[in-house]
C-alpha cells in the first residue's frame, strides 16, 4: 500500500477547494460522476467500500445546485499562521482521543479564538474537519456535499465570498486513518505581532461546524 504524503495531500486539498470556488463547473463534473455509486442511502466508493449516508444523493444534488448558482470566487491563499492553527488543533484531537471531533479544544478555545492568536480578521472565520477520506477530491467533496448537516456550514465556510486565506493540514489518525482540518478567514487581515487573543471588529461573524 502506497504511503500517503500528508504535506502534498494538504496542498492538494487547498487546490481542490480553489477549483470549487473559482471554477465551479469543473467541480460539478466530479460531483455528477458520484450519482452512479449511490444505492438509496448507501454510497459505494469506487475503491469498493460502502458508506451509509444520512441523505443519500439528495445532499449531492443540493451541492451541485449550489455550485451551479455560484459565481467564480477568489482563490484562497495558503497562510502559514492558519496552517499552524490547524495543525495544533489536529494534534489536540489526536491527543485527547475525542472521536466526536468538536471544534472546542481541550483548553476550551473556539476556532475564532485560536485563529485570532495569529491573524487579525475582519469579516469571517470558519473551520472544517473531515475524517476518513484519503484523497483531496474526496475530502473536499465530502465537505461541500455536507451530508447530514442541515446548515451545510462546511460548504458555507469553503464557498464564503469573503474568504481569502486558509490553513490546511492533513495528518494520520489511528481511528479515522486521516483527519483534515481547514481554517479559513476573510476580509482584511494582518498577522498578530504578540499572538495574544484579540477581540475582532464589530460585525464579524463566525461559521463553525
Amino acid at each position: 500500500m502506497e504511503l500517503l504524503d500528508y504535506a502534498r495531500l494538504s496542498q492538494d486539498v487547498l487546490n481542490e477547494i480553489n477549483i470549487a470556488r473559482h471554477i465551479p463547473n469543473v467541480f460539478i463534473t466530479e460531483l455528477v460522476n458520484r450519482y452512479q455509486f449511490f444505492d438509496e442511502l448507501i454510497y459505494r466508493n469506487p475503491d469498493g467500500y460502502a458508506i451509509e449516508t444520512y441523505e443519500g444523493d439528495k445532499a449531492l444534488t443540493d451541492a451541485i445546485d449550489a455550485l451551479k448558482e455560484q459565481t467564480p470566487l477568489p482563490v484562497l491563499i495558503a497562510n502559514k499562521g492558519l496552517q499552524r492553527v490547524a495543525l495544533d488543533y489536529a494534534e489536540n484531537l489526536i491527543q485527547s482521543g475525542d472521536f466526536t471531533c468538536p471544534h472546542i479544544d481541550t483548553a476550551d478555545t473556539t476556532p475564532a479564538q485560536r485563529i485570532s492568536k495569529v491573524v487579525r480578521w475582519t469579516r469571517m472565520a470558519g473551520e472544517c474537519i473531515a475524517v476518513g477520506e484519503v484523497t483531496a477530491i474526496d475530502i473536499v467533496a465530502s465537505l461541500i456535499i455536507d451530508d447530514g448537516n442541515d446548515e451545510k456550514s462546511n460548504r458555507r465556510v469553503l464557498l464564503d465570498k469573503d474568504a481569502r486565506i486558509a490553513g490546511v493540514v492533513c495528518v494520520p489518525h489511528s481511528v479515522f486513518g486521516v483527519i483534515s482540518v481547514i481554517d479559513v478567514i476573510g476580509g482584511e487581515y494582518e498577522a498578530q505581532s504578540n499572538f495574544e487573543y484579540s477581540e475582532n471588529a464589530k460585525g464579524c461573524y463566525e461559521i463553525i461546524y
